[in-house]
């Protein structure tokens, strides 16, 4: 059996659809999954050079302030084999 850990963003123990973030927080049933060494700051931090990179339009602020108020939560995934 393999047992691998990710993070996966909640608000309010609802998975989060990271697509939608610039639009408000929206709920979605399967979890977008992340690094477990993720962080929010990171998650921020390299939106934000990507915003520079690409310009200002690119990720709306609404983005930024929507992902602050999430919270990344580590999951574990298990692979039972029979």
């Amino acid at each position: 059996m393999n047992e691998t850990k990710f993070k996966t963003l909640m608000h309010y123990q609802q998975y989060v659809d990271a697509n939608l973030l610039e639009k408000g927080i929206y709920i979605c049933y399967k979890p977008y999954i992340y690094s477990k060494d993720e962080t929010i700051e990171i998650m921020i931090e390299q939106g934000r050079k990507m915003k520079n990179m690409l310009g200002a339009s690119f990720i709306p602020e609404k983005y930024f302030e929507n992902l602050k108020q999430c919270m990344l939560v580590e999951i574990e995934i298990k692979e039972v084999k029979k």
